[in-house]
């Protein structure tokens, strides 16, 4: 595989120099942790990663099978979970909940495989699903809605009697990576198809605020999928004052369509967007 950071190895740059952004996610102790990134001749860092949460960094499921248990009390507990999961790689929240809906109130069973549904449903319509003002992206926006205050609040109660299980879901070669972009001064922000309100206790509870700049969730991703959260973190990091490499991005996912294959759309719309992808 081509090396597009060949050029800017750690010890390639004489007087290459250290800032310190602080980062928006929340600590456990309540506060926001300074993140050092480290600049390259040219005035950027070296690359600029993005990471999938769900399914890549961590396994949730201990947290998702309450939640969807929640959403959908009168369903046999395993082909709820493994009807759900198979929803993960659509791309955005809005998407899963309007196919959960569909199969389960609606009783479009044929939805249950997520092909049928991308195909059938989700192509013709689209804008209805993805964009605001619509039908039905108000219904999923709901059950999203929902759906991330009892994972939230599964979160608070996991970590209070339980706390070891957090750890135990890392997906611990996916962290070493961050960790190793951590310590060569890479800013790294992540993109997940899940509510605020649960991903901020996610943050907090897998110690991610303390390597991480910011994360995207699904109320920035209305319209599209996680190429809306390609633009809107790197925008974020240019208020902070950080020039954007956008020829040096990095994608870690679990999902050809819904993560990796998101930087291939983004770049429609800005053609300078480049990288690796893991």
């Amino acid at each position: 595989m081509n090396n597009p950071f060949k050029d800017f190895d750690r010890n390639s740059g004489i007087g290459n120099k250290w800032i310190s952004v602080n980062s928006e996610l929340e600590h456990i102790d309540g506060n926001k942790k300074d993140i050092k990134i480290e600049l390259m001749e040219d005035g950027k860092p070296r690359a600029m990663a993005f990471f999938d949460i769900d399914g890549t960094l961590a396994h949730l499921s201990i947290i998702h099978s309450q939640a969807i248990q929640k959403l959908f009390p009168n369903q046999e507990l395993k082909e709820l979970e493994e009807t759900y999961y198979k929803g993960f790689k659509l791309g955005n929240s809005y998407r899963e909940f309007d196919r959960m809906r569909g199969i389960y109130i609606d009783g479009h069973l044929d939805w249950k495989d997520p092909e049928f549904y991308f195909k059938n449903r989700f192509l013709p319509y689209s804008k209805e699903i993805d964009e605001p003002g619509n039908w039905a992206h108000e219904k999923a926006a709901e059950m999203l809605k929902e759906y991330g205050e009892v994972a939230s609040l599964a979160c608070d109660e996991l970590y209070k009697n339980n706390p070891e299980e957090f750890k135990k879901s890392n997906i611990e070669s996916i962290f070493i990576l961050a960790k190793m972009y951590y310590r060569l001064g890479i800013p790294m922000v992540g993109f997940t198809a899940n509510a605020k309100v649960f991903v901020n206790k996610l943050a907090k509870y897998l110690n991610l605020s303390d390597i991480f700049l910011d994360i995207a969730t699904d109320e920035v991703m209305s319209g599209g999928g996680k190429e809306i959260a390609i633009h809107h973190l790197i925008d974020k990091l240019k208020s902070k004052g950080i020039l954007v490499p956008k020829n040096r991005l990095i994608f870690v996912g679990d999902s050809l369509r819904g993560d990796i294959g998101t930087s291939l759309i983004a770049q429609k719309k800005d053609p300078e967007i480049r990288g690796q992808e893991f």
